[in-house]
């Protein structure tokens, strides 16, 4: 689609990205001098009108302060072509997909988001409403830093709309992908999957499957996505996202707020992030700052560990093998987090 100059009153700005049944614009609103996030959706027939303003509709139905706000909806002709324009808020900062692509995301930093999004997602349950499309994309950042569920382009009111298997195809459910209607259970096991990512960093997940009997046989087995975790994350939060991408629905998180409730529960003492492949440091519950660095040595390897610039013994290595080192490095890392439960 071209970008257009002007949809309605909004002067447009420039083109953002493509969203669920539509493209994505940033546009200035010159009457309440606000910039606007703009999805504009061709619909050449009354049943495209119908999918179009849905969105719309379940995000009135939805306003909360971790739901993306529409704040108006309206149609016409672009190009001889009837639309659907949904002008919604403006977030500048953009989804936590950017950020997952550019840096590197801790799990303190990964939990709070998740934490966050969750409450929009039970507000969303609540009011009948599946999101059906979680994935890092569709989180943003508002200006606070507050996360925000978005697009709900595939979103459907579960009492009353029939549901199909549309949606972020890595994210699906082995419920799903064997025919069953999406539902809550796969809405929490979509935003696990979520989790998943973003403390593991994994910023893009390939679909390779040419069949789907090959698909389901690989979600099946636990192999897609491959429940590998990095290193430094602790057992505790291995925990509650295996629980939350559990294939069997009745054996997941039953809510969006038992899910969050369970996050909430989770203390890390220390945030750990990398400098480099040999340094890392953390802040702790108190801003305390500690380091981690491994060295080579003429007798091995050492890891030297310090807390507020002073080294602490207890937790510090030598002489370790090179097959030694990297296990031992994480170990320190990953059992600083199981400290507190």
């Amino acid at each position: 689609m071209k970008k257009p100059d002007k949809i309605r009153k909004f002067d447009v700005i420039d083109f953002l990205g493509n969203g669920n049944f539509g493209f994505v614009f940033q546009a200035y609103d010159p009457l309440l001098k606000a910039d606007r996030a703009i999805k504009l959706i061709k619909v050449p027939n009354p049943e495209k009108f119908v999918e179009a303003v849905k969105e719309a509709q379940t995000l009135e139905a939805c306003r909360h302060k971790h739901i993306v706000d529409v704040k108006e909806v309206d149609v016409f002709t672009y190009e001889g072509t009837p639309c659907v324009y949904i002008a919604m808020e403006y977030l500048a900062q953009g989804s936590i997909q950017k950020h997952l692509e550019n840096r590197f995301i801790s799990i303190q930093y990964s939990l709070k988001i998740v934490s966050e999004a969750l409450l929009g997602l039970e507000h969303a349950h609540n009011s009948n409403v599946l999101h059906r499309d979680i994935k890092p994309g569709n989180i943003l950042f508002g200006d606070n830093g507050e996360a925000k569920l978005s697009d709900f382009g595939l979103a459907l009111d579960y009492h009353v709309d029939p549901s199909d298997t549309m949606g972020y195809r890595p994210h699906q459910p082995l419920e799903v992908i064997e025919g069953n209607p999406m539902d809550k259970l796969s809405d929490i096991y979509a935003m696990g999957i979520t989790l998943f990512r973003l403390i593991n960093n994994i910023s893009e997940i390939e679909f390779d499957f040419s069949k789907v009997d090959e698909w389901r046989a690989a979600v099946k087995a636990n192999k897609y996505p491959e429940r590998c975790y990095k290193p430094h994350i602790p057992r505790k939060i291995k925990t509650v996202i295996n629980k939350a991408i559990n294939n069997d629905p009745y054996k997941r998180f039953q809510s969006a707020s038992e899910f969050r409730q369970a996050i909430e529960k989770i203390v890390i003492p220390i945030d750990w992030r990398p400098i480099d492949d040999d340094s890392w440091v953390g802040t702790g519950l108190n801003s305390e700052s500690y380091e981690l660095k491994k060295q080579p040595k003429r007798n091995g390897w050492i890891i030297e560990y310090k807390k507020n610039g002073r080294r602490i013994k207890e937790n510090c290595r030598k002489e370790l093998s090179d097959s030694q080192v990297t296990a031992e490095f994480f170990k320190i890392i990953s059992s600083s987090n199981e400290t507190v439960n």
